[in-house]
């Protein structure tokens, strides 16, 4: 067995050499593989596209390398069909081919190759399996895989292939761009290096009959006085860090995006520009241990519904889990005496290691801290732009927009050969598998393992970035998973190497699967947008929502039922807002559409004003309206009656211009904390159905008077309002009700002074719940003109 104490760690010298400093930004040749002793496995730095041939093919041959040691792993055929216990992955016969076949289908989309190798696998091992849920079993289908020797045989022809391609095919005399050809190759190198990890994890739940540890697998940082079968109940302090700090991060702006000319592979979901505005927030120095989930664990609250979320007990109660899914039983129920799987065996448990979990566990133990420590603010995952935010200013610098040729290649740690300055970031396959989440060195803020060790969950679902394309070569690599069903994980794991291990890597997950991921906690105030709108975060009102904004009026009503006389006669709601700004509207320039959720009536409003932004509390709903805005279309399902549903497409307009609208997730009633432009002012607001959700209304209201009004004079401020006041969104006091709907008026012109009311109307909707239920709401509608 490959193992290794920490001190027995080969120095930084033995690694590699590090001749490039970092004040250039040379083209990275070829890399040359470490003279370990027994030829450890080792990742290269991740491939500059403009190298040229010699470093394709050394990063092709590294890659293939990756790949075909860890499934040296693999004891014999039997292995190769054997699906894990979940049975909701393919085998790993699958997972052998698959990565192959993309080569060759993706050559011949970019034209570098003109014909198949074998037609039926390049179909057959063509697409993977993405479960919806963890009950969504695959059965059926060990009859259709090929023999492993076949598979073998077309791994060869395939490696020939590509190394022919690379020698001699002309569109490698010259630099690969994003819009060459050449573009296909990396993708295939990057694809399998992701392919890599995915597969390390399936074999970590394969049983351990099936596998033996390779021998260049390289080593595990254990600790050799856990080396004994003897269980020893953990001791804080001794076997794991006794404390584990909230360090501050102060309030910035940070900005997301890769370069479009920086010169490596990037995923589709990695471009575009976002720039974000963070509050101050705490994080826990360290990523959370065994030994500090063991307290969750062995006190019993694992299994005490009230620390899970709902989607999350019902997932555990389903595999009916005690305890995170990589620790071994290792005495009778209740002991709570485990071992640790690794990726090829079981070792002692490894107290001071990030304890390894999906999403729901996270969430979970989350709670369970919170109530545990008594905090004033509850204890959350890290939020996208938080993990930016605690990076080091090299690192950050790369995404906050200096020009590319300004910044050294080795900012991003992923193109240092190992054993340079960032030793500290287990990665790129330093180590054979996670270590102590206080082995690696902190950073320049004080936090371990910002990348490395383990992935970290999220709380932001995986979203594009505005101006997000699809690249022709891969068209459904992202925006299938722009779906609300997929957790972002963020930092890379000991085993993400290229682009999995990159400063822009943005990843993702569905919340009950496991990766090499773990999380770290953080806490913040009414930055924390995601712990506030949970309001709006289920699947059934998003749903709603979206049927609300864009079925049409068949889609939104059942004829079948009652006819279209049972229903009262409404406008369409969207369009009627949009038309009443355009009518009293001084100018068609910059309007901000408050409340926006879905989005529709932004883009009603790009039909006649320059630019839009619309503002929505709710991730979901942003995540939702932005999607349509890259895509131009989303999928949604309409409710018919309790498990029944109809999958219906929403569409924005083609006679739209989408570019014209940007969406915002913030609060309304706190604007100057919503990343808006500070010297924006609007030619028009909207305040659509918001009015009687928000905290504060009448706060909200005076953003719009006096001095310091973000509208301009002149300009108007639409309100419509159903006026349903509750006491779970608005403190009673803070109620805007007359008794009739001239006393509503007055109490919001008393608000507005400076304002004069140019028009008012009741407009009704209906908002379809299921096909026998309906809502019917009279919205109170006034449109008031700033006059100073």
């Amino acid at each position: 067995m490959n193992q290794t104490t920490r001190a027995q760690l080969p120095p930084a010298a033995k690694i590699a050499s590090n001749d490039v400093t970092d004040h250039e930004l040379m083209v990275v040749g070829p890399q040359q593989e470490p003279d370990w002793p027994d030829r450890r496995l080792f990742s290269l730095p991740m491939l500059d596209i403009r190298a040229g041939r010699a470093a394709l093919l050394s990063y092709f041959e590294n890659t293939w390398r990756l790949t075909e040691t860890l499934f040296s792993a693999l004891i014999n055929d039997e292995a190769y069909y054997v699906r894990p216990y979940h049975k909701t992955r393919h085998p790993f016969i699958f997972y052998y081919a698959h990565p192959v076949t993309f080569y060759v289908n993706k050559l011949l989309v970019a034209g570098l190759i003109d014909r198949p190798l074998n037609p039926h696998f390049e179909i057959l091992f063509e697409t993977g399996v993405d479960e919806m849920s963890w009950d969504d079993l695959h059965e059926g289908e060990q009859d259709i895989w090929p023999a492993v020797t076949e598979v073998k045989a077309y791994r060869n022809q395939v490696y020939a292939l590509v190394r022919d391609v690379i020698s001699t095919h002309p569109e490698f005399d010259k630099p690969i761009t994003m819009d060459s050809p050449g573009w296909a190759l990396v993708m295939c190198f990057e694809h399998e290096r992701i392919h890599l990890e995915t597969s390390s994890v399936l074999m970590r739940e394969l049983p351990l009959k099936y596998l033996h540890q390779p021998r260049q697998w390289p080593p595990m940082p254990l600790v050799q006085s856990r080396l004994s079968d003897r269980f020893v109940r953990p001791q804080p302090g001794i076997d794991y860090p006794a404390d584990n700090p909230m360090i501050e991060v102060l309030g910035s702006s940070v900005s997301l995006g890769k370069p479009a000319q920086w010169p490596t592979f990037g995923w589709d979901n990695e471009y575009g520009r976002d720039h974000r505005q963070v509050s101050t927030f705490k994080a826990s120095k360290r990523l959370i241990s065994n030994g500090e989930f063991y307290e969750f664990v062995s006190s019993g609250a694992y299994l005490e519904e009230k620390y899970w979320s709902e989607q999350g007990w019902a997932w555990r109660r389903f595999r009916n889990t005690r305890w995170p899914s990589f620790w071994v039983q290792d005495g009778p129920v209740g002991s709570h005496q485990y071992k640790l799987r690794t990726t090829f065996n079981v070792q002692p448990m490894q107290w001071d290691w990030p304890v390894v979990a999906n999403f729901y566990e996270a969430k979970a133990y989350c709670a369970w801290r919170s109530a545990r420590d008594g905090v004033n603010t509850p204890y959350r995952l890290l939020q996208e732009k938080e993990h930016m935010a605690m990076r080091d200013a090299a690192q950050q610098a790369l995404v906050n927009g200096q020009q590319d040729h300004e910044l050294p290649l080795l900012n991003d740690p992923v193109m240092n050969p190992a054993g340079g300055r960032h030793v500290r970031i287990n990665h790129n396959l330093m180590l054979g598998s996670e270590g102590p989440v206080t082995q690696f060195l902190e950073n320049a803020k004080g936090f371990n393992d910002v990348f490395g060790n383990v992935w970290q969950w999220c709380e932001d679902a995986f979203h594009p970035l505005p101006d997000f394309a699809i690249h022709p070569y891969y068209v459904d690599f992202s925006t299938p998973c722009f779906d609300n069903q997929h957790q972002m994980i963020l930092g890379g794991s000991f085993i993400s190497t290229g682009d999995e291990a990159s400063v822009f890597a943005r990843f993702h997950f569905r919340p009950h699967f496991f990766q090499h991921a773990g999380f770290r906690l953080a806490q913040g105030d009414k930055n924390s947008l995601l712990e506030g709108s949970k309001r709006y975060e289920s699947d059934a009102l998003l749903n709603q929502y979206m049927l609300f904004h864009y079925g049409s009026a068949d889609e939104q009503r059942d004829a079948a039922i009652t006819g279209n006389a049972g229903h009262p006669q409404t406008l369409p709601f969207m369009e009627t807002m949009a038309d009443l700004i355009k009518h009293y509207a001084p100018t068609f320039g910059h309007v901000l559409d408050l409340g926006c959720a879905t989005g529709r009536a932004s883009f009603e409003l790009a039909r006649h004003f320059e630019k839009v932004t619309g503002l929505d509390y709710s991730e979901a709903f942003i995540r939702a309206a932005l999607l349509m805005k890259t895509q131009g279309s989303m999928p949604y399902e309409r409710l018919e009656t309790g498990r029944h549903t109809t999958t219906l497409m929403a569409r924005v307009a083609t006679d739209i211009d989408r570019e014209r609208v940007v969406f915002v997730q913030g609060d309304a009633g706190a604007l100057s904390e919503s990343g808006l432009d500070e010297a924006a002012q609007f030619d028009a607001v909207l305040l659509s159905n918001l009015m009687c959700r928000l905290p504060d209304p009448a706060a909200c209201l005076r953003q719009f008077t006096g001095a310091g009004s973000v509208l301009k004079q002149n300009g108007v401020l639409v309100l419509a309002s159903p006026n349903s006041w509750m006491e779970q969104y608005t403190p009673r006091g803070h109620f805007l009700d007359g008794a009739d709907s001239d006393a509503t008026l007055a109490q919001l012109a008393a608000l507005l002074p400076g304002f004069e009311l140019v028009h008012q109307q009741d407009l009704p909707f209906m908002i379809r719940e299921h096909r026998r239920k309906y809502e019917y709401v009279v919205s109170q509608v006034s449109v008031w003109r700033r006059l100073f």
